[in-house]
């Protein structure tokens, strides 16, 4: 199974949408929509991954409490106690982390807690399915090409 380097090329401007705890909850919702993403990272100014805010964080900690959204910042709504994983880890890895713990979206950092990468459930699923397309074609292959050599060695055609 391929590992989490192997998701989607990095590209960390390119592919995600990231926040810091001062910005205010209603523009990333708004960014969120505008993206369809369901999290986002939050970053101090040396991209060190302090947080992440989900759908759910802006549902449960202001929306359901009645909070207005154009004065709530990140920092006061985000999960501050983030599982992460690093390029090591597997996909298979990954997808079972995020079952356990019930999430949706992985950061992915390097040694010193900068964000590399953010992964969602979707872009695993797609790994695994690439992946697995990529077995079957190779197996179909080896399945036509053993008669082939066969016949091959058995008529001395080489």
């Amino acid at each position: 199974m391929p590992s989490i380097k192997d998701i989607k090329k990095i590209k960390f401007n390119d592919e995600y949408i990231f926040f810091g705890p001062e910005s205010i909850v209603s523009e990333i919702a708004d960014s969120m929509d505008l993206k369809n993403i369901g999290a986002v990272p939050i970053l101090n100014e040396q991209k060190i991954l302090l947080g992440v805010v989900s759908e759910r964080d802006i549902v449960r900690k202001c929306v359901k409490d009645g909070r207005d959204p154009d004065l709530v910042t990140a920092s006061d709504i985000m999960t501050s106690e983030i599982i992460t994983v690093d390029l090591k880890t597997s996909s298979e890895i990954a997808i079972k982390i995020m079952g356990e713990n019930n999430i949706r979206h992985l950061p992915v950092v390097d040694d010193q807690n900068r964000l590399i990468n953010f992964i969602s459930h979707r872009d695993l699923i797609s790994s695994v399915r690439d992946s697995t397309k990529l077995n079957i074609i190779l197996i179909t292959f080896i399945c036509m090409i053993i008669p082939i050599v066969f016949l091959v060695n058995s008529f001395g055609w080489i």
